[in-house]
Order: C-alpha cells, then sequence, then structure tokens
C-alpha cells in the first residue's frame, strides 16, 4: 500500500471515527442485570446517525487491523465467532458478543487518553473490540489479551463495558496515558455511561438513593442522572420481572427518542440478543446457536432496521457482496457530510480498500 493511500485511509477511519464522539450531546449507556436466574447486558446506541449492519464474524479467519505506517498492525485467526453492531463497516463494530457468551460494548470517553508511546502491533479502538470477541472467552483473557495490543493514541476517545458468561463485570478506560481496570468489587453499580467509571460512582452519591438529596428526575439531563437513574432501577429489579422486558425499560428510561438509534439486550444464559431501533420498535431476537461460523461460509449481514420479528431470523441475512458494501460505505459517508459541517469527501480508491481489505486480506487459516 503507497503511503499516499494509506494517508487518505487514516482520513477515511479515523476522522469518520473521531466525528462519531466529537458532537457535543451522547449519552449512550451500558448496564448488567445478574441476579441467580438472569444475566442481561444492556445497551443503548445514541447518536445522530443510525444506519448500521449486524454482522456474522466467522471463526478461524487470518485477520490484521488496517493502520497507518510507520505502526505495524495486530495479527490474528479468529478463535470464536461473533454477532456485532457495526456501523463504520466490518471488523469495526459498536458491540456485540461471542459464542462464548462474552459480550462487549463501547462508549464515548472524551477524557480517554491513550499512551503516546508505540511499543506494541497496534489496531484502533473499534478493531480492538472485534479483536477481543475472537480471541477472548472472558473478562480474564480480555485483559490478558489487552496486553498484547496497543490502541492507536490518535483514534477516538472510548471506554468499554464488559460482561462474559460468569457474571463477571469490568470496564476498561485509558485516563492520562494509563490503563484503568475496573472489575469485582470495584464495580459497585454495572451502569456505565461517557463518563470515568469512578468519577461517575462518585457523581451518584448526591442522589437519595445513594445518600444525597437530589432526586432522581423524571427525565434525565446529566450523564450522572443517566448513572443514578439506571442504578436504581436496576436495585429495584425483582427476579420474578421479566429481565428482557425490564432492561428495555431502563434502556428506554435513560435513552432519547430521537437519537437511541439502537437498544440491544444481550441474554448472556440464552445466547441471544434482543434488539429495536428508532425506525424499528418492534423487538426482535437474533440467537447465536442458530447460527454456523464456519471460517468458508459467506459473509452474511443484516440491516440493523430492516430486520423483521420473523423466526428464524437467521433467515434474514444476506451475503454481504463488493457492490452492496461499496453502496453502504457510500451511504455512510453522504450521512457524516450532510450531518456534520466540514466532514472530508473520501475517495472511491479508499473504500474499495476497505472494500478488499474484507474479501481479500483476511483469510481462512
Amino acid at each position: 500500500m503507497t503511503l499516499k493511500k494509506t494517508e487518505t485511509l487514516k482520513i477515511s477511519i479515523v476522522v469518520t471515527l473521531g466525528l462519531i464522539l466529537s458532537h457535543s450531546l451522547f449519552a449512550c449507556t451500558t448496564f448488567v442485570i445478574n441476579d441467580s436466574t438472569n444475566l442481561v447486558f444492556g445497551r443503548n446506541f445514541d447518536w445522530d446517525i443510525g444506519l448500521g449492519m449486524i454482522v456474522v464474524n466467522k471463526k478461524g479467519l487470518n485477520k490484521q487491523a488496517i493502520v497507518q505506517a510507520p505502526h505495524f498492525p495486530v495479527r490474528w485467526i479468529s478463535k470464536y465467532g461473533s454477532i456485532t453492531f457495526n456501523q463504520i463497516g466490518v471488523d469495526m463494530p459498536m458491540g456485540g458478543m461471542n459464542e462464548k457468551g462474552l459480550v462487549i460494548a463501547q462508549m464515548g470517553l472524551f477524557e480517554s487518553q491513550f499512551p503516546e508511546k508505540i511499543e506494541q502491533e497496534v489496531l484502533n479502538g473499534l478493531e480492538w473490540i472485534q479483536y477481543q470477541l475472537d480471541n477472548s472467552a472472558n473478562l480474564d483473557e480480555v485483559i490478558a489479551n489487552n496486553q498484547k495490543v496497543q490502541i492507536l493514541p490518535d483514534i477516538v476517545p472510548l471506554h468499554y463495558m464488559i460482561c462474559d458468561a460468569n457474571g463477571n463485570v469490568g470496564v476498561i478506560e485509558y485516563l492520562g496515558g494509563e490503563l484503568v481496570i475496573k472489575q469485582g468489587n470495584d464495580i459497585t453499580i454495572p451502569v456505565c455511561s461517557n463518563m470515568a467509571y469512578e468519577k461517575s460512582q462518585i457523581a451518584i452519591k448526591d442522589y437519595q438513593p445513594y445518600g444525597g438529596t437530589k432526586k432522581l428526575p423524571t427525565q434525565w439531563n446529566t450523564i450522572p442522572d443517566i448513572i443514578a437513574k439506571a442504578g436504581s432501577m436496576i436495585e429495584n429489579f425483582n427476579h420474578t420481572d421479566n429481565a428482557i422486558d425490564f432492561g428495555f425499560k431502563i434502556l428506554k428510561a435513560v435513552g432519547s427518542e430521537t437519537r437511541t438509534q439502537w437498544s440491544l439486550i444481550f441474554d448472556i444464559h440464552n445466547k441471544t440478543i434482543n434488539f429495536k431501533t428508532l425506525n424499528n420498535t418492534t423487538t426482535r431476537v437474533i440467537s447465536l446457536t442458530d447460527i454456523d461460523f464456519n471460517c468458508y461460509n459467506d459473509i452474511l449481514m443484516l440491516d440493523v432496521h430492516k430486520a423483521q420479528a420473523r423466526k428464524p431470523i437467521i433467515n434474514q441475512f444476506k451475503k454481504l457482496t463488493p457492490r452492496y458494501y461499496f453502496q453502504y460505505k457510500q451511504t455512510l459517508i453522504d450521512l457524516y457530510q450532510a450531518n456534520f459541517e466540514g466532514f472530508p469527501n473520501i475517495p472511491d480508491e479508499v473504500i474499495k480498500f476497505e472494500i478488499d481489505y474484507a474479501f481479500n486480506l483476511r483469510y481462512c487459516k
């Protein structure tokens, strides 16, 4: 790949990702409900653009990160299949679940600061999610595998909430250039939004359920409102309630009628993903046990909004073709240019490079 194309690719991916989180008002939220019967992970994706695809990620696939020189990309072979919800493109999910029941989701965190010194092979902040879903069966393995790679410091400011099939919850952040991991007893309230986890736990002490004087608002206005409201609802969860329905109630309470694009409930014990979208509020369900993650299968995808509440939903997945992927990327770029002043033009050659990556630069071992 020539330097010119590499530099253009940086515009395509890094700038695009940067604009995802550059808006002044957003409030993605994640949480976990875990009791003797239920283990569910909830997630709202709040943003101005709802375009997205659900992707079947195969196992046994050789992959490498898309990064620019002079850095060296992380290379790996996927051990586990997964279902992810993607906006930017293949292998760059906003979150998902693998066949071991590991769930990871990202949220924006403006104060994130990744280490400036590059000492290992690198990937971007969304590729990190796919890398972990491909290689990790549980939270301990996520933490161990994180030591083998480095997230590019010029990528968007993110942090991550994680839950595995054993109910272990973790939050991974980079603050002041240092890795910060919260897990075990650190997770006093299993809710995360666009605020550093420790700061959020301090902030909610102002609210009545947590010893303060401030009442929980009917409608949230701040990130601490979201954390306190969701945390209080989780504490009032009764095991006789339907955890999926209750999870959607939480997501509605901390969501936005105009900007919550995707609402997801990962039922970890049952390996299912329940989801609604802004344009289709019917609950749809994907079962990972229905999916063949064989490496030699076609790349399968499903438009996140067009998916219908029919069973089995796996029959609605379509083969991802280079032509469809090119049109998808063009539509995405058009939406960003329409919504964000100054968003750059992305040459067709860059889109074609990303398509080439998805179809030709990844191969079965």
